[in-house]
């Protein structure tokens, strides 16, 4: 699963990744080094003229036809086998997909009595891209915008840290992925195969377990005694 990334991106960064054609980023976007769900993250979607640009989402995907905004707490991820047929997802996949840039994104690893954090991120430094759905949610007075993060089964050499990771999407799929009208059968081929890396795993400081910190200093590596 993924349950929490980072998102420390500049505003070029993402421009230059997904070629805006505007140069005004989101209101109040922020760099997330410990991102959690409920939290805002920037992602990339088209428009109502079919053109792609960045909006700030909340994490945790609200259906539409959800009574109650808690529900998406429970609903960070998506899996892969079943995005297109469960119904807290299906109506998303079929026309509203996006994309979440990150850095990396955390899992913890069992040691001794412990569980200790690590990163997982590309080898060569790039952006991953990962897959994702959002919903507008009218049903508390206020519209809330929020996405959910898809996972596959992890690519083989993450299946030590952990059995699932996000789908990463390349970047020759960016425009097919996020297409409105994009065949079931090529969608379900993007979102199911793992990415194949090569990626990087290191440990990092145990501060990441509390997302109350959310600066550089949770990518440190652990300080041993």
């Amino acid at each position: 699963m993924c349950g929490r990334f980072t998102q420390k991106l500049t505003w070029r960064e993402v421009h230059d990744l997904y070629g805006l054609l505007t140069d005004v980023p989101p209101d109040n976007m922020r760099p997330r080094w410990n991102g959690a769900p409920t939290q805002d993250f920037a992602a990339c979607r088209l428009d109502a003229e079919v053109v792609r640009t960045v909006s700030r989402l909340r994490w945790g995907l609200i259906p539409f036809w959800a009574k109650d905004m808690k529900i998406g707490s429970r609903l960070i991820n998506a899996r892969a086998e079943t995005v297109d047929s469960k119904p807290a997802f299906r109506s998303a996949f079929k026309a509203r997909r996006c994309l979440v840039p990150a850095d990396g994104w955390f899992e913890w690893v069992r040691e001794g009595g412990a569980k200790s954090p690590r990163f997982l991120s590309m080898a060569d430094g790039s952006i991953a891209s990962f897959a994702a759905l959002w919903e507008r949610w009218d049903g508390g007075g206020e519209a809330v915008e929020s996405f959910t993060i898809i996972t596959t089964e992890a690519a083989p050499e993450l299946a030590h840290v952990h059995s699932r990771q996000p789908v990463i999407v390349d970047p020759t799929r960016f425009d097919e992925w996020l297409d409105p009208d994009a065949p079931k059968e090529a969608l379900l081929g993007i979102v199911r195969p793992p990415h194949a890396g090569p990626y990087v795993v290191r440990p990092v400081s145990r501060l990441v377990n509390n997302v109350r910190n959310d600066g550089p200093e949770v990518l440190r590596g652990p300080i041993h005694h």
